[in-house]
Formats: structure tokens, C-alpha cells, sequence
């Protein structure tokens, strides 16, 4: 998979053999081009929590850390500072919290887990850290996204397990079909978790 690691330390404004990062940021775009689409799912609450550790209630499960960067502007290499990040997934045993949708008022603090959002820095970099979320039904693991930054369209995506790419689930999940190679993530083994990376390329207004 040539590449794929450059498109990492781009996502994460590293330097990489000597290239400095709006390089490798410029090679991520070129490669996967604007960050593809999918659904929100049944369960989008709306105003999520502002906050990196999304796993609220203590969940039981893998730690999971993901980071990355936005980038956006004309050539899709252009960092975007401020642009605000809402993540949310299933916990270990495949379940949402709430397994509902609305906004997030309509709501008890002890309902709401495995959800929240943040503000990408001055580079476009963010995190967060969670848990590792099981299957939810006859879906791949999957992580959801939604991204908003100024002069350039919201995106609702979701992204994937690149160990789980071309196996039965991946084969029996009817939904977001053959997602673009940046939207399947390597997660690593550390810390005694997971820890991957990905990047997002937002497209311009004009």
C-alpha cells in the first residue's frame, strides 16, 4: 500500500523523509482527492459535548486514540484552522448512546456517551480518544464524522478498519460501498490500545 504512511504523517503535520508537512499534505490530497460521503446513520444527536475523551461514562473496551488534520482550499491542501470535528460510534458491544437522534437537550447527561466534538488547531490537526466500538448489526466497524469549516461544504462520512477491509463484513455491510482507500484506517497496537490517524479533505463553496 505505497503511500499510505506518507498519507498518515501528513495527517498528523509530521515531516517524513525530509518533506516538510504542506508537502505531505499536498501528496494526501492528490492521492484521495475530497473526502467521499455516507450517511449520518439513525442515531446523530445534534450540539454534542465540546470535548477530546468522548468515552464519558467509562465504557468498557479498547482504548482508542484517532487524530488528523483537515484540509481544504482550491488544491484541497490548505490547512483548516477552526474547523469544527464531531465524532460518534457504538461502544464495545455495538450499541449507541442514545440509540436515538435529536438534539443532544433532549437528553440526561448519564444517556449521552461515545460522542462529542472538537476545533482543529492552526495546523487543521485534531484528536480524540474512546474506545474501540464493536459491530453494530451486520455493519464493519466504522467510526462517524461530520465536518464543518468556513467557504468549503459540511461532510457527513464515515471511516473504516483497514484490517477488516475485504473480509465478511466488509462483504455482508449494505451500506457506504467501496469507500475510498484514505477512509479505511490502519489502526496500531500502543499503550495497550489502538491508535490510527486519518485525513480529511473538505471541498471548497467555489
Amino acid at each position: 500500500m505505497t503511500d499510505r504512511r506518507t498519507l498518515l504523517a501528513a495527517g498528523a503535520g509530521l515531516l517524513l523523509g525530509g518533506l516538510p508537512a504542506r508537502a505531505l499534505a499536498r501528496s494526501a490530497a492528490l492521492n484521495c482527492g475530497p473526502t467521499g460521503s455516507a450517511t449520518a446513520g439513525p442515531f446523530y444527536v445534534a450540539n454534542s459535548p465540546s470535548t477530546m475523551e468522548i468515552n464519558l461514562l467509562r465504557a468498557a473496551g479498547t482504548p482508542l486514540r484517532v487524530s488528523g488534520r483537515v484540509l481544504g482550499g482550491r488544491n484541497g491542501d490548505s490547512a483548516l484552522a477552526g474547523a469544527r470535528i464531531e465524532l460518534w460510534h457504538a461502544d464495545a458491544e455495538g450499541r449507541y448512546h442514545p440509540e436515538d437522534n435529536g438534539d443532544i437537550s433532549a437528553y440526561r447527561p448519564d444517556e449521552i456517551n461515545l460522542r462529542g466534538q472538537v476545533v482543529a488547531d492552526a495546523e487543521g490537526r485534531f484528536a480524540f480518544t474512546s474506545i474501540v466500538p464493536g459491530h453494530y448489526g451486520n455493519r464493519r466497524r466504522h467510526l462517524h464524522w461530520r465536518l464543518v469549516a468556513d467557504g468549503h461544504r459540511a461532510l457527513v462520512t464515515q471511516t473504516y478498519w483497514l484490517d477488516e477491509r475485504g473480509g465478511s463484513m466488509e462483504r455482508s455491510d449494505p451500506v457506504d460501498r467501496n469507500p475510498e482507500d484514505c477512509r479505511w484506517l490502519d489502526f496500531r497496537r500502543a499503550d495497550g490500545g489502538v491508535t490510527g490517524e486519518v485525513v480529511f479533505v473538505l471541498r471548497p463553496l467555489a
